[in-house]
């Protein structure tokens, strides 16, 4: 039945993706996050409904009356230099095979991403990709918390099968990055119940991250309460919601979710912390030997190399470090340009705090880049410990701090009085433009 349902919704909604390229951007980044086919159980599961959606859109963009400008910024321009880059190191890769498959996946990505940059136009259109991506990820969120207090945080919880989140340190990542996108939402919805379903939405997806038993996304979740109290504005919200994921943690979770976290005071002596630095050390002599280019996607399957570069004894895997992966596979160019991506990206966000610091009728565009900064910082704390270099909501959250310092910065108002995107309606009157938290 659900096989049916996602079916109908998606072929219901090409016509209007064809009308209307935005509304394919939002749906492909649903399916994206969300991965709703992976929660079905027949030929829903396997279909590629991204691809479907994503071609649609492109075409449907194409042809539109849609405005083909792309904000040219150092964030932007970095973007297509490393897309350019990975494309030259993939043409030298290791095991060519696989690394092509990776580049594909990882074009695909950023195409969509360009795709974004020249879409979102407006503050509407932030505003909606920012509720897609909180309600695809903040579903596993709730899940994942509402799981975690009625089992007593026995079981680990995972993200849905075959997707960049099936992991749980990797969905706790996820999570952790859009704690966040959920504030920033919250401060700015007019509608109480609104608000506090976000406020619960929070407290729920600080357990579920909890409930995945990952170290990483434990030190990433403290880290993002950290950031959001200096961050954000009305902070008695996030002391709140961090003293009861504490108390949960302290006094509900079991003894071996208490014993796996007591193991960060000595993880490089498990076998897992070992196993990370055994891969951090391949990634180092990898790069030393080719710094130029690497070994290219995925080097780290070729027996060869690991034979040749990893530490005596080490069990061939993964990279578990977005820093580490990124060096061993594009060499010091790669890890200097991905680098570079998020200190342009908090720079962008920096203007615009600035400017829009006094600015009552810009609040919104001010902590939009205070939040996307923490969502940033989590990825960059839990991605230090997971193999998430490509994950496709870091470059889309990159897109938005560009997004968001050319329409806060170089016009007056990102919301025209009337719409500029081709479909000749006026723009909808946003009530949440003067919504200030109580």
């Amino acid at each position: 039945m659900r096989d049916i349902l996602l079916a109908l919704f998606i072929f219901g909604m090409l016509p209007y993706v064809l009308v209307r390229p935005y509304v394919g951007l939002l749906i492909w980044s649903w399916l994206g996050y969300m991965n709703p086919n992976r929660l079905c159980y027949g030929f829903a599961i396997s279909f590629p409904w991204v691809q479907l959606v994503a071609l649609v859109t492109l075409l449907s963009f194409l042809l539109s009356k849609e405005s083909k400008k792309i904000p040219w910024s150092t964030t932007s321009v970095l973007l297509v230099t490393f897309l350019f880059w990975t494309t030259l190191t993939t043409a030298f890769a290791v095991v060519p095979g696989s690394a092509w498959d990776a580049w594909l996946e990882f074009a695909k990505i950023l195409v969509m991403v360009f795709v974004t940059l020249a879409l979102v136009t407006t503050r509407e259109r932030m505003h909606g990709l920012v509720w897609i991506m909180v309600v695809s990820l903040g579903y596993y969120g709730f899940r994942g918390g509402l799981f975690t207090i009625l089992g007593g945080g026995a079981d680990h919880v995972v993200g849905p099968p075959g997707s960049f989140i099936t992991d749980n340190n990797a969905l706790a990542l996820a999570l952790c990055m859009t704690l966040p996108l959920m504030r920033y939402l919250q401060l700015h919805s007019s509608r109480k119940f609104v608000r506090l379903g976000l406020t619960a939405g929070m407290l729920f997806t600080g357990i579920a991250v909890l409930g995945t038993y990952s170290r990483g996304g434990l030190i990433a979740l403290a880290i993002v309460s950290a950031a959001l109290f200096l961050k954000s504005r009305g902070r008695l919200a996030v002391i709140v919601i961090a003293v009861a994921i504490g108390f949960v943690a302290y006094h509900f979770m079991p003894p071996e979710w208490t014993a796996r976290m007591g193991t960060l005071q000595n993880a490089s002596q498990t076998d897992s912390g070992e196993s990370r630095i055994q891969s951090w050390k391949f990634a180092a002599n990898v790069a030393i030997h080719h710094p130029l280019l690497g070994g290219g996607f995925n080097d780290y399957e070729s027996t060869s190399l690991w034979e040749a570069f990893a530490p005596e004894g080490a069990k061939q895997r993964a990279i578990h470090s977005i820093y580490f992966r990124v060096l061993s596979e594009q060499g010091f160019p790669g890890l200097i340009l991905f680098l570079a991506l998020f200190v342009t990206s908090w720079r962008g966000c920096n203007r615009i705090r600035k400017k829009t610091r006094n600015s009552p009728e810009q609040r919104w565009a001010f902590d939009l880049a205070s939040m996307l900064q923490v969502a940033l910082v989590a990825y960059l704390a839990a991605g230090a410990f997971l193999p998430m270099t490509y994950f496709d909501l870091t470059y889309q959250l990159m897109a938005l701090c560009v997004l968001l310092e050319y329409y806060g910065l170089q016009k007056a108002s990102p919301l025209a009085e009337e719409s500029h995107y081709g479909d000749g309606l006026p723009a909808r009157p946003n009530p949440m433009q003067n919504a200030l938290p109580e």
